[in-house]
């Protein structure tokens, strides 16, 4: 495709926001470091300009999993190594709000979306609305999102490696459900490179929405995650 043509094609889409803001006292993984963002000038204090410094978690916000957050071998990428075509490309968006907390999402359920949606293709991302978004609240309300989330229990995190998929994205804090464990969904996924985005948001917007998704990460040298600011590109209308 030539470069008019892909700006011809940009023009009758739509760009969905899937990022939740970096600020103080948003919620964060009780295992990880918070966020800080903290003046460093201010045109107000009589300084030139206005500038910040951020302290946070790789971990913070939304962000992509790299394949060795969880896999200690040879040639299991941290992200500064995760080829970029693994987080941009073809989007479907799986409705799993009707889970209640603490539950997982299986195979049977993936293949009856399949057999409503049609099949979840080799290649695609897939992204999950366990309608966690609602929770998100800054510190001290923090705390229902940051527990009893539901996750991608084991048989669909092995359905969705049978499928090829190219990355997979949720809601909450995790891929897994809170106090999952063994973390089965991590383990799967990351074993066979398949990239993990958590903390989403806005993904009610994309339900039956076949879309183009792009997260780009932070180039941090051996990083075992990243902050992204995701995206997905649909038709207009």
């Amino acid at each position: 495709m030539s470069l008019e043509n892909l700006q011809e094609a940009l023009r009758d889409m739509d760009v969905v926001e899937l990022g939740q803001y970096l600020e103080d006292d948003m919620p964060a993984h009780p295992s990880h470091s918070k966020f800080y963002k903290v003046r460093w000038h201010g045109l107000q204090l009589g300084d030139g300009c206005n500038d910040f410094q951020l302290i946070m978690n790789e971990h913070n916000g939304t962000h992509v999993d790299s394949f060795g957050h969880y896999i200690n071998k040879p040639g299991f990428e941290m992200i500064d190594r995760v080829p970029l075509i693994k987080l941009c490309g073809p989007c479907v968006t799986v409705d799993a709000s009707f889970l209640k907390e603490h539950e997982t999402l299986e195979k049977a359920h993936l293949m009856a979306w399949e057999a409503v949606h049609g099949p979840i293709r080799e290649g695609d991302g897939v992204l999950f609305d366990f309608g966690w978004m609602r929770y998100w609240a800054l510190r001290p309300n923090d705390r229902k999102f940051c527990h009893d989330y539901p996750g991608v229990g084991e048989s669909a995190a092995a359905y969705l490696v049978e499928k090829k998929v190219r990355m997979v994205g949720v809601d909450t804090l995790s891929v897994d459900k809170d106090m999952a464990g063994t973390d089965p969904a991590h383990n799967a996924l990351l074993s066979h490179k398949i990239p993990v985005v958590e903390n989403l948001r806005n993904l009610d917007q994309l339900h039956d929405r076949r879309g183009y998704f792009v997260a780009l990460p932070l180039l941090i040298r051996d990083g075992s995650a990243s902050p992204v600011r995701p995206v997905m590109l649909v038709d207009r209308g």
